[in-house]
């Protein structure tokens, strides 16, 4: 008995002196690999790569009679993976961002946000999945250019003159509805604060309704170059304003109103003497019915350096055509020219009568 104990004991100090060595070994060797399987995850999250890129969102299936709002000129587009391939889809930009309305009838639409062109290692992420998208008949116009800046960044002492426009007006294509309810479009200048010397550069175009509200429409071209003359202010004088209709149709009146009785012009002295009354020509070339259109102000002669305002809100009131009656008066005096020359021959006939009666009694008496 008591050699089988220390048999059992003797087994058991070498069976957990086994199961040290086996942890010991692992334990070692675990040591030696480990900074090589770190190394070798590092390498791979190295390998990865994430860009944001800007890209403009095609449209597919769209009607050439058709316009959609709501869809922005550029998306931001978050692209992972392999860094040799994320780096050169963000360098080349050699892939599409695009919005499939195919079949889409007329209406609100949420529609999702697709790509094509990507090697299948890039992910792609976008800030919004999905766009609310608006399907309108649509309409082109053509519309004159408004430069609207804030006076008060002119430095104290210098006047802006008047802004020339590489287009003084633009083609814009939009919705009908929205296209109808377009009251001006602008160039609105950033000027810096305090400017004492000309402004040069392009600009945006906004398309605002009767309340000011912007509106999605597009314009060709997307932007003008405008050039703002700044002056040294010398002097400043109001004026009355004469509104002059010009381009009438013949038959027609027109009677022409303003809430804008005066406005101030700032030039050189020997200028403002020569002004007492500006004249201010409005085009009613077209109009058969009561309008209002704004029209901007000009200078009539050279040492005017700006009007202010700029624009003025003209209503063109159509009093009626009087063709008509133009060719009824015709018809009258042609009617009363024919009766005074019948009634002189009358006249006439009933004299030559009477004398030849007369004729015939005196030879009576006679014989």
């Amino acid at each position: 008995m008591k050699f089988s104990k220390h048999l059992n004991t003797k087994f058991f100090y070498q069976l957990l002196s086994l199961v040290f060595a086996i942890f010991l070994f692992i334990f070692v060797n675990s040591a030696q690999f480990s900074p090589t399987r770190s190394a070798t995850s590092s390498n791979l999250m190295s390998n990865n790569k994430s860009v944001t890129v800007k890209m403009p969102v095609k449209i597919k299936g769209q009607s050439s009679d058709e316009f959609i709002s709501g869809v922005p000129s550029e998306v931001e587009v978050r692209l992972i993976g392999p860094s040799a391939q994320v780096t050169a889809a963000s360098n080349t930009k050699n892939f599409e961002v695009y919005i499939d309305v195919t079949g889409l009838k007329q209406g609100n639409h949420q529609v999702k946000l697709e790509h094509t062109g990507l090697n299948r290692e890039v992910g792609v992420k976008f800030d919004s999945e999905t766009l609310n998208i608006k399907i309108a008949a649509k309409k082109v116009k053509s519309f004159p250019v408004q430069v609207r800046y804030n006076s008060d960044n002119i430095a104290d002492g210098f006047l802006a003159g008047t802004p020339k426009l590489n287009y003084r007006k633009v083609t814009v294509i939009g919705a009908k509805h929205d296209v109808n309810n377009i009251a001006m479009v602008v160039a609105n200048i950033n000027l810096p604060y305090s400017i004492k010397e000309n402004f040069s550069g392009s600009v945006f175009l906004e398309a605002l309704d009767k309340n000011g509200r912007i509106l999605d429409v597009d314009f060709e071209p997307e932007t003008v170059k405008v050039n703002l003359p700044i002056y040294t202010a010398t002097a400043s004088k109001k004026v009355s304003i004469n509104l002059i209709h010009t381009d009438g149709q013949k038959g027609y009146n027109y009677q022409l109103s303003s809430d804008t009785k005066s406005v101030i012009l700032h030039g050189t002295k020997q200028a403002l003497d020569n002004i007492s009354v500006l004249n201010v020509p409005v085009s009613v070339a077209g109009i058969t019915s009561t309008k209002t259109k704004t029209i901007q102000v000009q200078a009539p002669v050279s040492g005017i350096l700006s009007i202010s305002p700029t624009t003025i809100t003209v209503t063109i009131t159509v009093l009626g055509n009087d063709s008509n009656s133009e060719s009824e008066r015709v018809d009258n005096s042609i009617e009363n020219n024919l009766k005074q020359n019948n009634q002189s021959n009358h006249e006439q006939n009933n004299t030559s009568v009477s004398n030849g009666s007369t004729s015939a009694s005196s030879s009576s008496a006679s014989d």
